[in-house]
């Protein structure tokens, strides 16, 4: 049995408890959590606004696909240099935010659920913390300045760095997302749903 102080194991009883993995942004959080938490800095601390065309110039450019989404989210979000009290803004903002967690989420929450999101670790954690989720993969972004270590968690990588973290034989019994960005996870777990509001289908390969 694989053992890491991640993974809610039942040590010593001859087997391992089934994991379910969830996206986060729009599967069960109501929205763009990271996306939102802009918008309530820039209302609060006007002053990043002054990046606005820089931001706007790495925005084209992404869409023109001149850089790629990892150069893109780092580079967006430098704002994060210029947030003095950035911690106490992140506390704060979910302390409003918890409310977009989704109800049927929290009907169906288990001790031992993994979130695997493209949203930054650091800003995750607190909200993971505040609903009682303790297993987190997710963008390891520096928060002071935005840079991204290692891969974007999307795609691919997100079944790469779950791996890195549970180990290589730990398997999901269900994953749920918005995206079919994350089919790669849809094929990875054992069954697979797509999440479209409240509304939730099966996922089947085709």
């Amino acid at each position: 049995m694989t053992k890491n102080r991640f993974v809610g194991t039942l040590i010593g009883k001859g087997f391992e408890k089934n994991m379910t993995g969830y996206d986060f942004d729009k599967t069960i959080y109501d929205g763009n959590c990271f996306v939102d938490f802009y918008f309530y800095c820039l209302l609060r601390r006007p002053y990043i606004a002054l990046l606005l065309p820089f931001q706007l110039i790495v925005c084209v450019l992404y869409l023109l696909r001149v850089i790629n989404k990892k150069i893109f989210k780092q580079t967006f979000h430098h704002y994060l240099f210029f947030l003095f009290d950035r911690d106490k803004l992140i506390v704060k903002f979910w302390q409003s935010h918890i409310k977009k967690i989704k109800p049927w989420y929290l009907k169906q929450q288990q001790p031992d659920d993994v979130v695997i999101s493209a949203s930054p670790e650091f800003f995750l954690r607190v909200a993971c913390d505040m609903i009682g989720i303790k297993n987190l993969v997710a963008t390891k972004m520096d928060p002071r300045t935005g840079k991204i270590y290692g891969d974007n968690c999307c795609g691919n990588s997100k079944v790469e760095m779950f791996r890195q973290v549970f180990g290589a034989n730990t398997k999901l019994d269900s994953f749920y997302t918005d995206s079919k960005i994350d089919i790669p996870m849809l094929l990875f777990a054992e069954k697979g749903y797509f999440v479209r509001g409240d509304v939730i289908t099966e996922y089947r390969y085709q």
